[in-house]
């Protein structure tokens, strides 16, 4: 900490090599700079509004918010962090944007790996590869897929403040009961499709119950499923090179028809939402739900069975499981320039504390020293899925995801949902998608 205290007056002193800015701008000879910070994650009970106690924080909000008061106690008197309007994550986007169109964005704001493209392929945020050393940031001691994902036609545009990806939740005793354990107890994942569905056989005659379940109507999880498979057989579901899609394709047809498989042979259920797939196997009536880090914790205190947490299995070739990062941007001002040393010092500090809020989300550390930390001090299940940060697979950068996960989900769905062909399903999404690329 006293490194970031010098470094922050040291910064302050050299201002003008950022930007001229006012004197009026330049807040801190008066009071403290004030950062308007744009994030989602909800917020805590109003006990931990103003609470400092790490101890506390089990969720995205409440460690957020405990984070952001720490700060604001060390840096008193010089900067003050204070969010702005309570921004769901449904809408969080469009209410950053309507900032940005009105000439007034926010001095730091999280963002995913998905949606960083679109701002900085406009110029919208402040390039940082300039910066990071400045504060005490080592870029070395990110994982490969945390620094990828903070990058954008080659610059740096974030910190990374996690990877959160999907996992296998696994139901212990339902895979001791089939016999799906090895001598220490641990449940065996298959390693191949083959091994996929002979585990579901076992499991369906041996416990009657059902041996995966997920959200396969409402989130996107059935395209990040898909999006996974694609990534396991060395195919990825766009190639950014020429604006087109590999949807339509062999490896998109052994994916799906994979997929479809899991409901057709009475193995999943095809109808179930979110709720009901967490239903399903918080009750006892799944052995595994396809989830993702953000309920590790959860899980971990609410089932009344032996739980696990898991990477998601190698069934197609290669290591490779959906994965996006939250980072850390500043976007870039038209008058308060003089802030990007303040922002910095903020984000150098969230950098500094990934190990927290890890450790509080289930979310995976973009830190290859926290990494090891969460797993030296046996932080609940964090072991169990530490693999997951190696294998994390993020979505090429293109500018539309949302549209390109959206295409995807409605039209894959369609083969357990409404019963529509493979082959069609997969020949319209590509089209759409290529539609999609081409208008970038």
């Amino acid at each position: 900490m006293k490194k970031i205290v010098i470094l922050f007056l040291v910064s302050v002193l050299a201002l003008p090599l950022f930007a001229a800015g006012t004197s009026e701008e330049q807040q801190g000879s008066s009071g403290p700079v004030v950062l308007k910070l744009a994030r989602f994650f909800g917020e805590p009970d109003d006990s931990l509004m103003s609470s400092t106690d790490l101890s506390k924080a089990n969720s995205e909000a409440a460690t957020i918010q405990i984070l952001t008061n720490i700060f604001n106690e060390q840096y008193n008197g010089k900067i003050r962090v204070e969010k702005l309007g309570g921004s769901e994550w449904g809408s969080y986007y469009d209410q950053l944007n309507t900032t940005f169109a009105a000439g007034d964005p926010p001095d730091v704001a999280v963002m995913h790996q998905t949606n960083m493209p679109a701002y900085a392929s406009r110029g919208l945020l402040l390039p940082l590869d300039d910066r990071y050393k400045d504060f005490g940031i080592d870029p070395s001691d990110w994982t490969k897929p945390a620094a990828r994902a903070i990058s954008y036609d080659g610059v740096s545009y974030g910190v990374p403040f996690d990877l959160h990806g999907n996992l296998f939740h696994v139901n212990v005793d339902l895979f001791k009961e089939a016999g799906l354990v090895d001598a220490q107890g641990v449940p065996i994942l298959p390693k191949s499709i083959d091994e996929f569905f002979q585990q579901a056989q076992t499991m369906k005659q041996k416990t009657g119950k059902l041996y995966i379940v997920e959200d396969a109507t409402q989130y996107p999880i059935s395209f990040r499923l898909f999006h996974t498979l694609m990534e396991q057989q060395g195919v990825s579901i766009v190639d950014l090179s020429n604006n087109t899609a590999n949807i339509d394709s062999a490896a998109g047809r052994k994916a799906l028809n994979f997929m479809l498989q899991w409901f057709k042979r009475g193995y999943s259920d095809p109808n179930t939402d979110y709720t009901a797939a967490q239903q399903l196997f918080l009750n006892g009536d799944a052995a595994v739900e396809l989830n993702g880090t953000w309920v590790v914790d959860q899980y971990n205190r609410e089932t009344q069975f032996d739980y696990r947490a898991m990477n998601f299995p190698t069934l197609m070739g290669k290591p490779a499981v959906w994965a996006n990062s939250h980072m850390w941007v500043i976007p870039k001002q038209t008058k308060n320039t003089a802030k990007y040393v303040a922002a910095m010092t903020f984000l150098a500090f969230l950098n500094d504390h990934v190990y927290d809020w890890a450790a509080g989300t289930g979310h995976i550390a973009p830190r290859k020293s926290a990494l090891q930390e969460l797993s030296d001090n046996n932080v609940p299940q964090r072991k169990n899925y530490a693999g997951t940060a190696s294998i994390a697979t993020t979505f090429p950068p293109v500018l539309k995801y949302a549209a390109i996960e959206t295409i995807i989900k409605e039209e894959i769905e369609k083969t357990w949902l409404l019963g529509d062909d493979v082959n069609s399903v997969l020949a319209r999404a590509d089209s759409r998608v290529e539609d999609v690329l081409q208008q970038e």
